[in-house]
């Protein structure tokens, strides 16, 4: 896997990928077109299907891009998180879109099946992901339904006709923000882990977007200084003063575990 998460930054290539997970009783699918250059930029967009038209192009880093657009990759750094939480071991050969490809596994210490990737054979760029819950149930699938490697392939990718709506913070400015009372844990249940932060500034106020990842799912929670009114929805907290309010919401990859509880200061 080490071999696929240099890959993701290194090869050249365009495609297009179709998303998908499953929830309890929900489903969601896309259709993604990507283009990246060995210069580490990615341009995404939705694609036309049928009675539906291409959507914005997004120029930005990998990582952003699978973030945000669900785009089938791996950093390094996802690798060791993925490396602490999942057994990882070679499954076979197989074949997606026309091209041989290396399947490979990831357990969880319980023995069961996490995930599995088909890795391209000759550059080991992933074309293919499947992701299972702890009952064996297939929550999200990401693959590759056609696929052209080499500066050619990657080169002219349309320009990007929007920006992404937030700036990543560094470290200085988490910890920063943690002074100032916002509370922005560096790991949540599950075993997942911290791994990115942006800020953005909505009409109602600073908007920090958390990220978190076992190796394998994302999840993103956001976080915002507001007020709840005295009386709020079933299942949330109520309180009369300031607080941070922070929503769960789902990302690339399916987190299969429950939404994490209103959280209040």
């Amino acid at each position: 896997m080490s071999q696929a998460a240099d890959a993701c930054t290194a090869v050249p290539y365009s495609g297009v990928q179709v998303v998908a997970w499953w929830g309890h009783g929900v489903a969601s699918a896309s259709v993604v077109q990507v283009w990246h250059r060995r210069d580490g930029s990615t341009v995404a967009r939705a694609a036309e299907t049928d009675g539906a038209e291409a959507g914005t192009t997004q120029g930005q880093d990998a990582q952003s891009a699978a973030q945000e657009d669900g785009v089938l990759w791996l950093s390094r750094q996802l690798l060791t998180l993925m490396q602490a939480n999942f057994s990882i071991a070679y499954a076979g050969r197989a074949s997606v879109d026309g091209r041989t490809a290396q399947m490979v596994q990831l357990r969880r210490p319980d023995g069961t099946l996490a995930a599995t990737f088909w890795l391209d054979a000759a550059t080991k760029l992933p074309l293919r992901r499947e992701i299972f819950d702890e009952s064996s149930r297939m929550i999200s699938e990401d693959a590759f339904i056609s696929v052209a490697m080499g500066n050619d392939a990657a080169d002219p990718a349309p320009d990007p006709d929007g920006q992404p709506w937030t700036a990543p913070l560094s470290r200085a400015s988490l910890r920063a923000l943690r002074a100032r009372g916002w509370p922005l844990p560096a790991r949540l249940g599950g075993g997942l882990a911290l791994f990115a932060a942006s800020r953005s500034v909505a009409p109602s106020g600073e908007v920090v977007d958390l990220s978190y990842s076992d190796g394998l799912s994302v999840i993103s929670l956001f976080v915002q200084r507001g007020q709840l009114p005295a009386r709020c929805p079933a299942g949330t907290a109520s309180a009369r003063a300031a607080m941070l309010f922070l929503p769960l919401t789902r990302t690339s990859g399916a987190w299969p575990g429950r939404p994490a509880a209103l959280s209040t200061r």
